[in-house]
């Protein structure tokens, strides 16, 4: 009889237990839902220029900044233009912005000077060098990783810089050897770091003309001056509008047609080539044609 008894009395504890553990997991899951942070469905474009540089005069570097600014107070909640002294303070700006308004990162244009004399890709932010070299600088790679929390599959991020996306090699200025520009290795790395989106960069100029912003073939072209007609740019002429992607989601790295921005800094690829929607071809061959020794000074 005892025994029946206290069988009786474990069943009924266990049972008590169990539904105790029961009400208390499924309590936990529920809070578990009401913590989880609001996903963030709005997205804002930037715009990110260089600080200028004190006593250096940079016209083009001036008028971006006039514009993109312009833009920017007219249209605040998609459009953000940033001027940064280095990739630190960039980050930061960023940041700000995007909890702002609690969004995610749509396009964001890193507009620069590339240096073919140095020999590689690069796009500076500030005093800030970003290329495949300074990738690997723990400095750099943590202003971008601070990012990578607001990118999104569809977020885009466009070296706005002359060959910042060249894979070609380079004769130097003296011709005496020749150097890879490793710009296929900046895309891919910069893509790693943010770990999701797509990468954009130029295998040639990028002609930053007033119709940026109004879906032009703005990007495509080539500066007039003399020294550009020297024989090392011949790569270069040769990959006139010729824009590189790399997608982070597939590691697809492949050629696309020239890129642009609507009026709102989103991202917007041409239906055509530069050479056809520009009828350029005759004009590179012409140019190719002309090209001579000593003329970088």
């Amino acid at each position: 009889m005892k025994s029946a008894i206290i069988t009786t009395v474990i069943t009924f504890c266990t049972l008590c237990s169990y539904t105790q553990q029961n009400y208390t997991g499924s309590k936990a899951t529920n809070q578990d839902i009401h913590t989880e942070p609001v996903k963030k469905q709005k997205k804002l474009n930037f715009f990110i220029i260089s600080k200028r540089q004190k006593g250096k005069l940079d016209l083009a570097t001036r008028f971006n900044i006039f514009r993109s600014k312009i833009k920017s107070t007219m249209r605040p909640e998609k459009f953000v233009a940033i001027v940064a002294e280095n990739a630190e303070v960039m980050s930061a700006k960023v940041r700000y912005r995007l909890e702002k308004y609690n969004a995610t990162i749509g396009t964001i244009w890193f507009d620069s000077h590339g240096i073919y004399k140095k020999g590689h890709s690069l796009f500076q932010i500030g005093s800030t060098e970003v290329s495949f070299k300074t990738l690997k600088d723990s400095l750099v790679t943590q202003s971008f990783g601070e990012l990578s929390a607001y990118a999104t599959e569809e977020t885009k991020l466009v070296i706005g810089s002359c060959y910042g996306g060249a894979t070609y090699e380079r004769s130097s200025i003296d011709y005496k050897d020749t150097t890879r520009m490793n710009g296929d290795s900046l895309m891919i790395g910069l893509g790693k770091i943010m770990k999701k989106g797509i990468v954009y960069g130029s295998e040639s100029w990028v002609m930053t003309k007033p119709g940026l912003f109004k879906r032009k073939v703005a990007v495509g072209g080539a500066p007039g001056r003399k020294l550009f007609r020297d024989v090392c740019y011949e790569p270069v002429w040769k990959k006139v509008g010729v824009w590189n992607q790399y997608n982070v989601s597939n590691s697809c790295f492949q050629s696309i047609n020239p890129v642009a921005l609507d009026p709102n800094g989103n991202l917007v690829i041409r239906g055509e080539s530069f050479l056809v929607e520009k009828n350029f071809k005759k004009e590179l061959n012409k140019n190719l044609s002309k090209l001579k020794a000593d003329l970088y000074k």
